[in-house]
């Protein structure tokens, strides 16, 4: 936490001395000294006064918007990592941000899923994103931990927890991918569309070839949340229609 180097800061805009600002919130001075020294922190039933003394917020107090910031570096290093290949990495990059912040579950799921993804590790990696859906996630945070979980269940033969975990997922028309071009103004949905598109063509032309792609490539997908489209436009409209023409898997086999 950053919250010396904030108090420090607050106390000198106000034109405050540490034992004016000490008498002010009734300590010491040398209490206020010893917290802009970062040798030891405020009571936590002094932060709401020290907050609203200073007019912040107690995250504005503490530093949150900082770590998260340094949070979402580490992340996005790490997804840089990922999207090469290089698991290994990615995870050591996870091991050195969790010696700081080893209490932070986004972390924690962040290097067991990595190594999940290098087919390491993926008991490991369920029972993380299982107590991660313990905790009060966001919308957009829990649909992701699920989804991940979905793959490695299974991965580890457990394919009716995975089919369970499917069917309450929401339907497509709640995806990302077709919601968000509805509100978006022309030149922006079109860009957008554009490059989502493919890649949805291609996983639905997936699901009807029945692919199976390995444990691993699954969660890369899901993951790093990429879409890969070797398909072309043309011929994924082509499958699609004569799938959907078909009256049986034999049938569609034979087209």
């Amino acid at each position: 936490m950053n919250i010396a180097q904030n108090l420090k800061r607050l106390r000198i805009d106000k034109g405050l001395t540490q034992n004016e600002l000490a008498e002010r919130i009734g300590v010491t001075g040398q209490a206020v000294g010893k917290w802009e020294r970062d040798e030891c922190y405020p009571d936590i039933t002094l932060l709401p006064g020290l907050a609203n003394f200073f007019g912040v917020t107690t995250d504005e107090l503490l530093g949150m918007s900082e770590i998260k910031n340094k949070l979402w570096g580490v992340h996005a290093r790490a997804n840089a990592l990922q999207i090469e290949g290089k698991y290994h990495e990615a995870a050591a990059v996870y091991d050195e941000a969790l010696q700081t912040f080893p209490a932070d579950s986004g972390l924690t799921m962040g290097r067991a899923n990595t190594l999940a993804m290098a087919g390491e590790g993926i008991g490991n990696a369920i029972a993380v994103c299982e107590r991660r859906l313990q905790e009060a996630l966001d919308d957009h945070a829990r649909s992701g931990v699920v989804t991940v979980l979905c793959f490695l269940y299974k991965a580890t033969g457990q394919a009716d927890k995975a089919e369970a975990l499917a069917r309450r997922r929401p339907h497509a028309r709640d995806s990302r991918e077709l919601l968000l071009p509805c509100f978006l103004v022309l030149e922006e949905r079109a860009a957008y569309v554009r490059k989502c598109l493919p890649g949805i063509l291609t996983d639905i032309c997936d699901v009807i070839d029945g692919v199976a792609h390995t444990t691993e490539e699954q969660l890369r997908r899901t993951i790093l949340g990429r879409y890969d489209a070797p398909v072309s436009a043309v011929e994924a409209v082509r499958k699609i229609e004569a799938f959907l023409a078909a009256e049986d898997c034999n049938g569609w086999r034979s087209v």
